[in-house]
């Protein structure tokens, strides 16, 4: 039996904190004990209460003056093992090199993320040139370092760090850990890397309706840099016009809500419904025919595999290997499209809401897709690196 902790912002929120849950009772079962440092709980949107002890820090993770708060709750609680989602802050370093617990970096992402956040930060600063000289200056100097390799030889270094001083470095899947371990000049058969890929519970028996409504359906956070949930409205202006009986909803919360709600204003789209985060989206995966995701990068794609399970058609541009795996083969298990690529994605899907044999083929095969992805596989990879992290 170990001490485990995850590390987290806010718990439950999105694709992280969902396999945490995902995680947590399997583990337990393992005779692990379960603790979550969290910075905003919101107790009330757990549908279940979870088997863990709620460690409260005073500031977002990724800040520095948490150290002394966790490095003190680690001693208390004799933790063993650290899972951290991320790794900015020094406490995370300060952790192993003081040896008070394991630290196991997870990365849920697609690998080097970062160049596509940079690349849109610069992008944000040019819209701000002509304001400020400063904001322009440093534009520049970021355009130089997108531009001259300076920030990508930053970014592996970064990597590289992570996986040289702690003690293990999880990727969702081999191949992520294979790319990483080439760009920061690692063997990867003898690296710290292992394949952590993410939990998904199999619900028995769910009862599938015979009549859905023609609906659309996004579930996630509201962000632009990486969720991109404003392509899905672009597209909604293709299509709309064509099928007048269908209908787009946006479920989550995040801060590009009020962006999306304007532009929806201010372009006159019909039939678009925008409803806060709820922790039982099945009740909307089961009324949906199509399941949209229109992310720039994504490293896994959880939203896809629940909607899958309740008979939802998916989509998503082709923007990871983790994508295309849960999509494959294409037209088969799902549909994905050239990243970026708007009006082909509107062609896929307004090819996939016009033929309805098409579109019950899809759902089919995306209910016996999601049986590829066991919870148990994950459990015991989480049960075997812990094991033996611990064991040392």
């Amino acid at each position: 039996m170990a001490n485990i902790s995850f590390l987290l912002n806010q718990f439950p929120s999105g694709g992280v904190e969902r396999v945490t849950i995902n995680l947590i009772p399997h583990l337990v079962e393992r005779g692990h004990r379960i603790f979550i440092f969290v910075h905003r709980l919101y107790k009330q949107h757990l549908t279940e209460e979870l088997p863990v002890t709620y460690i409260p820090i005073p500031h977002e993770p990724w800040r520095e003056e948490n150290g002394e708060e966790i490095e003190k709750a680690v001693k208390e609680y004799k933790i063993d093992l650290f899972f951290a989602p991320i790794v900015s802050p020094e406490y995370i370093f300060r952790l192993k090199k003081s040896n008070l617990c394991k630290v196991c970096y997870v990365s849920h992402g697609a690998p080097f993320y970062e160049l596509k956040e940079s690349a849109y930060a610069c992008h944000q600063q040019r819209q701000h040139i002509r304001k400020r000289l400063k904001r322009f200056k440093q534009f520049v100097v970021d355009r130089l370092h997108l531009k001259y390799g300076l920030y990508r030889k930053e970014l592996e270094a970064r990597y590289k760090r992570r996986h040289d001083e702690l003690d293990a470095y999880g990727v969702l899947y081999e191949k992520y850990g294979e790319i990483i371990a080439e760009r920061i000049g690692v063997d990867y058969t003898n690296s710290k890397f292992f394949a952590l890929p993410n939990p998904f519970p199999q619900i028995e028996n769910i009862e599938l309706l015979s009549q859905r409504k023609k609906r659309i359906l996004y579930v996630g956070r509201l962000s632009y840099v990486d969720k991109r949930v404003n392509r899905l409205l672009r597209v909604w202006e293709v299509v709309y016009k064509r099928f007048p009986e269908w209908e787009l909803t946006i479920i989550g919360d995040g801060p590009e809500k009020e962006s999306l709600q304007n532009y929806v204003e201010k372009n006159n789209l019909p039939r678009v419904e925008f409803i806060p985060f709820t922790p039982t989206p099945e009740l909307y995966y089961k009324t949906s025919e199509i399941l949209c995701l229109t992310s720039d990068f994504e490293g896994f794609g959880m939203v896809l595999l629940e909607a899958q399970q309740f008979g939802c058609a998916t989509m998503a541009f082709d923007c990871s290997y983790g994508v295309r795996d849960i999509l494959s083969p294409n037209w088969e298990n799902g549909v994905y499209v050239p990243n970026g690529e708007i009006n082909t994605y509107a062609r896929a899907l307004s090819r996939l809401m016009g033929d309805e044999t098409l579109r019950h083929k899809i759902q089919l095969n995306g209910i016996e897709n999601v049986k590829r992805f066991s919870i148990k596989r994950s459990v015991e990879q989480y049960d075997t690196l812990i094991r033996k992290l611990c064991s040392k």
